[in-house]
């Protein structure tokens, strides 16, 4: 009869295994290629090891990583610089896990991987890569917060010009615009010098209108609108919650010119789940749910003397529509209890 694994069992194996990994990984990084043959399998060899050392990070969590840190990123690093473009990508993947489990710890590395963060975040071509880099960003802004500022400038004017471009693949957008948000979140009121920029391609996106067809024939246009939803608010989230920092009367007027948009996005998205009857199976729950944060954040942005303004009838429609379905999560009917307390005080 056997007793399941304890978790410190499992942890200790995933630790042996790493320690196995990144011993293997260091080898492969000083052997001598013999031929073009040789460096293939060596390339492979790598991407299975990085691979495992994604895995481990993530079952071992801050505690157990944090004394293999600079191993790690040192293997990150030279992989990265070296031609094994198959391996950069979990590469990115990695640090971004790295930064996630050893937080503000990782500002440390920052200056080391950047070259190659902010190298992928510029690729004009915006494949999967642009996308890793997208994902891994986020993770450091979470991580390492204000120390991001100084990357800031390079990172929000890639962000914005991706988003600008007319190549960026849809499934890119929704990552995009929540790296925003993480940024904003991350460095605070010192988010001001890109408020205008990012709050004018917001409201870009909330006008871009994918086909309204909303039927089950095409399940993945309607995720990917959902996708580009959810993301859009989460970045509208990002910098309201960011910018609370900013002088008052700055950030006072930024809601108010920007208010009219982010309420007829949210009536959009109000009109929408009552024409699908609240349905989940058109996937809109995390929109809804985000839709809800968002006038959390826009009622605690405008405070009691203001709110009146958020009590539209699609305001209450929404509100109501999450608290009383039953198809809904307890998540987002509690979000949305929190938003009717912050707009009608109950």
């Amino acid at each position: 009869h056997h007793h399941p694994a304890t978790m410190e069992q499992v942890k200790q194996v995933v630790d042996e295994t790493l320690r196995y990994a990144i011993a293997r990984a260091s080898s492969t990084l000083t052997s001598v290629q013999r031929n073009a043959f040789h460096q293939e399998s060596v390339f492979e060899v790598q991407s299975y090891l990085i691979g495992v050392i994604e895995a481990s990070v993530a079952v071992l969590g801050g505690p157990g990583v944090t004394s293999y840190g600079k191993d790690i990123i040192n293997i990150i690093l030279t992989i990265l610089h070296s031609p094994n473009i198959a391996a950069h990508e979990d590469c990115l993947r990695t640090a971004g896990q790295m930064a996630q489990e050893i937080g503000a710890d990782f500002s440390g590395y920052m200056a080391h991987i950047w070259p190659y963060l902010g190298g992928y975040l510029k690729d004009v071509n915006r494949g999967s890569s642009y996308m890793t880099a997208v994902l891994a960003i986020s993770d450091v802004a979470r991580a390492i917060e204000g120390r991001i500022l100084n990357y800031c400038d390079d990172i929000v004017g890639s962000l914005l010009s991706a988003l600008s471009s007319p190549t960026l693949e849809s499934r890119a957008k929704p990552p995009t615009l929540s790296c925003l948000g993480d940024i904003a979140l991350a460095i605070g009121g010192r988010f001001t010098r890109y408020a205008e920029p990012t709050m004018t391609l917001l409201e870009q996106a909330t006008l871009f209108d994918m086909p309204s067809i909303l039927d089950d024939t095409i399940p993945a246009q309607t995720m990917l609108r959902n996708d580009l939803w959810e993301g859009i608010l989460v970045a509208y989230s990002g910098v309201i919650m960011g910018l609370r920092e900013a002088p008052p009367v700055q950030f006072a007027n930024l809601v108010k010119v920007h208010m009219a948009t982010m309420l007829g996005f949210i009536r959009k998205i109000s009109e929408t789940f009552v024409s699908v009857d609240g349905s989940p199976r058109y996937g809109l729950e995390p929109v809804l749910r985000a839709s809800c944060g968002l006038l959390v954040d826009l009622g605690s942005a405008v405070g009691p003397s203001g709110v009146h303004g958020l009590r539209t009838n699609f305001v209450q429609t929404l509100l109501q529509g999450c608290i009383n379905s039953n198809l809904l999560t307890e998540k987002t009917r509690d979000v949305a209890l929190f938003a009717r307390k912050a707009i009608y005080g109950q």
